[in-house]
């Protein structure tokens, strides 16, 4: 299992983390047996990143898997999902000249001279995304082994964000009777002629910049196509409920000539909690180098808890009860 696991964390060895965040990923999933071949899953999840600091996406699932043959099974789904961004750091604009030759200001040492900032705010942005998989597995011993190939497209939906826009280094001035929805102590001070304001933002000279504008940015809906790709080992302890497991999953953009755009470890172990299996409690560890979708670059260290629960139809158990006779009978 350790060689198993080293060979997984192969791809990860030679990579540099610039800046690496970590957090905690939660999961419930439902698993219903139609059939002893056709099968209905929901699942529900939340994510807290950044730290641990923000609660950053939840989503709802619904799929359906086909089991074709013993070892070949089919599925598809839709997930419903929001997501969190935290919009941009504040951008530098500079004072236009229609007199000099950039359009740009300059001082009397050449210098741009700063108008002001620009900087984007918070926003969630609804996701529709639908998923085909193709799942093989074998048992090689005590281990399993398990083969998972997805297609997923995945469509943003329109978002309006708004766009702060803090303008010229003023000098504060008394408004009287002026009443602010910040406390502290600005709250009695505006810049002349801006009726509402929040400020200041003090950039990195210890200048302040007040806003008293907001500009309304419309992000238009895109669509990304990914192929996802995920190897899993787990090993099957003799008489223990625990069932240690190892993955690796790099994802493809095949909107961009199949680039790889993110890869992902997992390490983990699920935990029967009874004798049925119906009710079994998914703990692990994920390392993700790459890109994030809506949040940046940074490497992620993910604590991932997940609730399973299972159950089938009067027809699935009649099935599988059956199988299990016939099974029995050829002994």
């Amino acid at each position: 299992m350790r060689k198993v696991f080293f060979l997984l964390l192969l791809p990860f060895a030679l990579s540099s983390t610039a800046q690496s965040e970590s957090g905690l990923w939660l999961g419930a999933d439902a698993s219903y047996g139609i059939t002893d071949r056709l099968g209905a899953e929901l699942e529900i999840g939340g994510r807290l990143e950044n730290d641990f600091a923000t609660f950053n996406r939840y989503d709802a699932a619904l799929g359906l898997d086909f089991k074709a043959t013993k070892w070949l099974k089919v599925g598809a789904g839709y997930d419903f999902i929001r997501d969190y961004s935290a919009g941009e750091a504040p951008s530098i604009v500079y004072k236009k000249d229609p007199n000099s030759p950039d359009g740009l200001r300059h001082d009397s040492d050449g210098n741009l001279v700063v108008n002001g900032y620009n900087a984007e705010s918070d926003y969630w942005r609804t996701k529709h995304r639908i998923y085909f998989d193709l799942t093989e597995k074998w048992k090689v011993g005590r281990f399993g082994f398990s083969l998972r190939e997805r297609y997923q497209f995945t469509h943003y939906a329109p978002v309006s964000d708004v766009e702060l826009k803090y303008r010229d280094e003023l000098e504060r001035q008394p408004a009287p009777g002026y009443t602010s929805p910040w406390a502290g102590s600005h709250a009695d001070y505006v810049p002349a002629g801006v009726a509402s304001y929040v400020g200041p933002y003090v950039d990195e000279y210890g200048d302040s910049y007040w806003y008293g504008l907001t500009d309304i940015k419309d992000k238009n809906s895109k669509s990304k196509h990914y192929l996802r790709t995920r190897l899993a080992v787990d090993y099957n302890i003799r008489h223990c409920p625990l069932t240690p497991f190892v993955s690796y999953e790099p994802a493809f953009d095949l909107g961009d000539s199949f680039s790889l755009v993110r890869q992902r470890v997992m390490a983990g172990f699920d935990w029967n909690l009874t004798a049925n299996k119906q009710h079994a409690l998914s703990v692990a560890y994920l390392y993700q180098h790459g890109a994030q979708e809506e949040v940046g670059n940074s490497d992620l260290h993910i604590i991932s808890i997940g609730y399973k629960f299972s159950f089938d139809s009067p027809l699935a158990r009649a099935q599988k009860a059956a199988k299990k006779k016939a099974k029995k009978s050829k002994k």
